[in-house]
Order: C-alpha cells, then structure tokens, then sequence
C-alpha cells in the first residue's frame, strides 16, 4: 500500500488492508472503494484495520494510529490527528448522518409523544411502535455510513471507542462536536418543519424526564444501565473481532438495531415519569434545544459517560488479543 508525499493513505492500494473485500476478482477494472481503515468502525468487527504486515504500517499509524487494531494511550492523545483533513470529512459525515437521523427520530418521536396517555395501553403503545422505528432507523443508517466514518451518529458510540481505545482522542472530539451540532440542527429543523411550539418537545419519548416522578438518582441509574447493556451487547456483536468468522459486517448492524429496539421499549415502559432512556446525548440534546427545556438533560450525558467508562475497563481487564 502506497502513501503520497503529504501522508494521505492512497486508496489505490487499499487491497492490502487485513481482511478487506474490496471487489471480487473479476472486478479488478473497476475504481478503487474510498474507504479508510478504523478499527472503530461499528459493524465491521474490526476487519477493515491496517494489517502490521504492511511496508507502510509505521508510516499510516504515525498519523492515524486507529487505522489499526491496537494503538498506545500516547497515540491516542497525540494532537496530529487534527491535522488530518480526511478526518474531518469523515467527521462532517457523522454530523450530516446524525442531523437526518435526528431529523426523522423526532419527527416520530413527537408523534409518539401524546400516545402514552391516549390509549388504554399507555406507554406499551408509543415505547412499542418507537423501539420499531429505532432498530430500523438505526440498522439502516449504520449500513449507510459505516465505511466511509464509522456509522457513531451517536456521541455515547464514540466515548465508548475512545475508552475501549479503538478511537483516537481527536477523532472523539471531532465527532462529538459534528455529532452534537447536527442534532441541534435537526431539531430545529423538526420545528420548523412541524411548525409547532417549544412545548411539543418536552414530553417526547426517549427524553422525557418528569421530576416530580422521577429523582436524578433514579434517571442516572436507569440510563446508566440501560446503556450498558446497548454498549455490551453492540461491542461483542459489532466490534469484537472474533465475531468476525460469526456474524460479520453484514450482519452486526442488524442486531445492534435489534439491541437498541429492546433497551427502548424494555426501558420505555418500566417506570412512570420517564420516557424510556435516551442512549444517544446527541438526540435529546437537539430536541431539548428545540423544546428549550434542559432540565435532567445533564443525566443524557452522564448515564453514557458512565457505561463508556466501564465498558472501557471491562475491555482493558479481559482484552480482545493476547500480550
């Protein structure tokens, strides 16, 4: 694999990346797939990384060290990264990925809300129809941009990769800062679409917290766990590299969906007050935006912190590969 004089990976050559299909044999005419290395990258079990058997492993790791499988806490904090054009395209992606996301979420979202008291079932009805429209929104979005940033579009998913170290310090910050500006974009946009007042948005599901039900004790301990569970589950099935021969790319989003569908309506209908957990800080902080309305919101950002932390160190107490 080649590398310009500027330090860009030249795609040209990305057949030596470990694992990656790029093509089948007889489609050797064709371009070369756009498609940098990230160990990150949810749904590809870490397949699409830079093999160390490459002549320019040293080379492309010096200046993006989660091109590969594993990387130092010293490469991982190291600035250069910023220097990096490519990442922020990619990181412009994720904000682009995440404001459509947010887009269509809380359109049905403020749909949603009224049901929970307009049925006899409560909020079985709109936590039911919501955790449907999650691992099909979700499920399709991965597919959509996982090889070309990743396919976050959740700032929960990054801070989750970062403390695993399958993602550099810089890629974290970039992302979170295009994730959460395109969420903000997004639901101003949802009221501006809707035409509807601030007070649509502050019983929407997923982000409704009432305090006169619920302490903050109560939150931070329902979203904390609720986003263990996601980020457990969605790390063994789509980043855990011995899943690779399992499950694969093709499928892992398609259970990672499946495992975000069943924390919404498991978490949707357990307690009176609380709208389900919002597994995504970005998305409550779009809405809430548009709602002008933060109260709890504080505990959308500390439940995922919380679980990305764990979950880093569970994945530092039992690591992937041997010493």
């Amino acid at each position: 694999m080649a590398v310009n004089t500027s330090g860009d990976i030249e795609l040209a050559e990305v057949d030596s990346y470990n694992g990656l299909r790029q093509r089948k044999r007889g489609d050797s005419h064709l371009p070369p797939v756009a498609s940098r290395p990230f160990a990150g990258r949810i749904g590809g079990n870490q397949e699409f990384t830079l093999s160390p058997d490459s002549s320019s492993f040293h080379t492309v790791v010096s200046k993006i060290p989660d091109a590969a499988a594993l990387f130092t806490w010293t490469q991982s904090f190291s600035l250069q990264g910023f220097t990096d054009i490519e990442l922020w395209k990619e990181s412009f992606i994720e904000g682009a990925g995440t404001c459509l996301q947010i887009y269509l979420a809380g359109l049905y979202a403020v749909g949603l809300g009224p049901a929970v008291t307009a049925t006899s079932l409560g909020p079985i009805t709109p936590a039911a129809f919501g955790s449907i429209a999650n691992f099909l929104l979700i499920t399709l979005f991965i597919y959509a941009a996982a090889p070309v940033s990743g396919g976050h579009f959740n700032p929960f998913i990054t801070m989750a990769t970062f403390f695993a170290r399958l993602s550099v310090l810089p890629r974290t910050i970039l992302y979170i800062l295009f994730q959460s500006a395109g969420a903000v974009i997004a639901g101003f946009l949802v009221r501006t679409s809707l035409g509807a007042p601030p007070e649509t948005f502050h019983t929407v599901p997923g982000c409704y917290i009432d305090p006169a039900l619920v302490t903050p004790g109560q939150a931070y301990a329902l979203e904390t766990m609720t986003c263990s569970t996601l980020i457990f589950i969605a790390f063994g099935v789509a980043l855990d590299p011995r899943q690779r021969q399992v499950f694969g790319p093709a499928y892992a989003p398609v259970l990672v969906g499946l495992t975000l569908g069943l924390c919404s309506f498991a978490s949707g209908i357990a307690r009176p007050g609380y709208g389900g957990a919002s597994m995504n800080p970005a998305r409550c902080l779009g809405l809430m935006a548009a709602g002008e309305k933060f109260e709890y919101h504080y505990v959308h950002w500390m439940g995922p912190l919380t679980a990305a932390v764990l979950n880093g160190l569970l994945y530092w107490v039992i690591p992937i590969y041997k010493d």
